[in-house]
């Protein structure tokens, strides 16, 4: 028998989230959120998994496929991009913009390409933003520990978002979503301090 939505959820979004397209578009609005979209897949998330909780391992796994899969896009489009002539646009007008700055920060990036990758598919920073730069870093930024901090990343972060969502409703993600700065800046300094002790 087909769980009905919860009656909070059934707005307009949440009609269309259950409707023919909803979860097609969920997976688009997850592979262009990690690459171009400010957009996040948790508007549809949120309404599917609620409504139809029997569904939930469905939809975070599609969720986490459809982003690895625009991550890997984000790097590509990054790479191509840079290499069409980008780079010279960059350092022409772009004042302080030189190619041993450039260097530098890529090989810092390339250096700890798995725990920046990682940070960003999980903690609310903006995904998109990394995967495009780490295209663009490509020459210090293997791809496959791009894609492997991406598909952990990825997929730990919406599996937790949908096990969340069911043990606890809408209101848990309310609160994530007030403290995302501090979430951030708790996260990205124990990340520090672990690569502190990791070069020690």
């Amino acid at each position: 028998m087909t769980p009905e939505p919860a009656p909070e959820n059934r707005s307009g979004l949440a009609r269309f989230a259950h409707g023919r397209f909803g979860t097609p578009m969920l997976c688009f609005l997850s592979f262009t959120d990690a690459c171009i979209s400010p957009v996040i897949p948790e508007i549809l998330l949120v309404p599917l998994v609620l409504g139809r909780p029997d569904r939930r391992w469905r939809y975070a796994f599609l969720v986490s496929l459809a982003s690895v899969i625009g991550g890997a896009f984000g790097y590509l489009l990054g790479m191509y991009a840079w290499n069409s002539g980008l780079d010279q646009l960059f350092f022409e007008y772009v004042p302080g913009f030189t190619q041993e700055r450039f260097d530098s920060v890529s090989q810092g990036f390339g250096n700890q390409t798995f725990w920046v990758m990682f940070a960003a598919g999980f903690t609310p920073l903006p995904y998109k933003v990394f995967t495009v730069v780490a295209g663009v870093f490509h020459d210090n930024v293997a791809f496959s520990t791009f894609f492997v901090a991406s598909v952990l990343s990825r997929f730990l972060r919406f599996y937790l978002t949908v096990w969340l969502l069911h043990e606890f409703g809408r209101h848990v993600l309310d609160k994530v979503s007030r403290n995302a700065f501090r979430v951030c800046l708790l996260v990205i300094l124990i990340g520090a301090l672990l690569l502190m002790w990791i070069e020690l």
